[in-house]
């Protein structure tokens, strides 16, 4: 609960400022239910090769504390699910939601052990046939990527 706590609370004002601090991360991709095309290997290339050769430059390196955290939470719901009734023809849809967040390790006084608190997020939800979710999931990966490399532009000093 206290892990809960220390996420939820607000980030140090210049918490932001270190986004474009960051030079080296980790990256973990979670895919909860199966989809269909999509292999978090395969996303976790994805999100590599959209982060190389940002401004500023960010490396994806395997065990660090500081992260970047994908996970994608879509299942497949049939129509007759979601509209309560069933009616012919009626398909299947992928439903739920994909968050990017950059983890960093914490330490609370009074706490034995530093934790990962995410310091900046972003989020998505996914509604849509379920024979296109995976390419819905990467395009939506991509958009939020491109925020985060935004986000990370907007607080970097002027040289």
């Amino acid at each position: 609960m206290l892990a809960a706590l220390a996420a939820a609370a607000p980030v140090s004002a210049d918490e932001p400022a270190r986004l474009a601090q960051l030079h080296r991360m980790s990256l973990a991709v979670e895919i909860v239910y199966p989809l269909p095309g999509l292999a978090a290997a395969d996303l976790g290339a994805r999100v590599a090769k959209a982060l190389r050769g940002t401004t500023p430059p960010l490396t994806i390196e395997h065990g660090l504390s500081d992260r970047l955290r994908v996970s994608v939470a879509v299942r497949p719901v049939n129509a007759t699910t979601l509209r309560g009734f069933w009616l012919p023809f009626s398909g299947t849809y992928g439903v739920g939601a994909v968050r990017l967040a950059v983890q960093r390790s914490v330490s609370l006084s009074g706490t034995a052990q530093a934790f990962p608190a995410s310091v900046w997020q972003t989020a998505r939800i996914v509604s849509i046939a379920w024979r296109e979710t995976d390419r819905e999931v990467g395009r939506l990966v991509d958009e939020m990527v491109e925020e985060f490399v935004h986000a990370r532009r907007a607080v970097t000093p002027s040289p």
